[in-house]
């Protein structure tokens, strides 16, 4: 029988990714159809490349959306269902990220405290009644509206520290800038929305 820790993982682990790919959608730009496509079929072939770079584009934008959340919830869910005696996300995390560079080495650091945070909050949802949807789940940790903002603003905070990091370790440019900006206006317009509808 699955447990209802299992059980919310799984509410919590489908809402995560699909909150990325809604992220994702407004980042990543989707091509478009033509009337080319109707006066010249032969373009439909290129099209059709270009919608699977784009759907390979969208999972793995997700994947590297959620990557710190997987370390969080699998050290939480161990320790939680008695596999691990404690929650040991550091140090798996580190195993998966061997010897960084050191220009990585502050990338990983602000991973590591948004790994922390998160790890609390699934401490917190994964136990406990059965919930209905993650908003249940939400609400029944949360109680209202305020305390919900207030670890999403400081989850924020984390997030943007890990994007500065990779930017000044990595230096990719002014496109993955304007990237990393829309990808926090959206996640902060998403957030809002949700916290609205939870909360309503």
């Amino acid at each position: 029988m699955v447990s209802e820790i299992e059980k919310h993982r799984r509410m919590i682990e489908d809402y995560e990714f699909d909150f990325a790919r809604r992220v994702g959608r407004r980042v990543i730009e989707k091509p478009k159809i033509s009337v080319w496509l109707v006066l010249l079929p032969i373009l439909f072939v290129h099209y059709a490349q270009r919608i699977g770079q784009y759907k390979r584009g969208l999972q793995q934008f997700c994947d590297g959306m959620i990557h710190t959340r997987r370390f969080a919830m699998a050290a939480v869910a161990a320790e939680l269902l008695g596999e691990k005696a404690s929650c040991d996300y550091r140090e798996s995390f580190l195993r998966a990220h061997p010897e960084p560079g050191p220009e990585a080495r502050e990338v990983l650091r602000c991973q590591l405290a948004e790994i922390a945070l998160l790890s609390n909050h699934y401490r917190r949802l994964l136990p406990g009644p059965a919930a209905a949807d993650h908003p249940a789940l939400i609400r029944r940790v949360y109680g209202n509206a305020a305390a919900y903002r207030a670890f999403l603003a400081e989850l924020e905070e984390l997030e943007e520290e890990v994007g500065r990091a990779v930017l000044k370790a990595f230096q990719p440019g002014e496109e993955a800038a304007g990237i990393r900006a829309k990808i926090f206006r959206w996640s902060r317009e998403l957030r809002e929305e949700e916290v609205s509808a939870i909360f309503s």
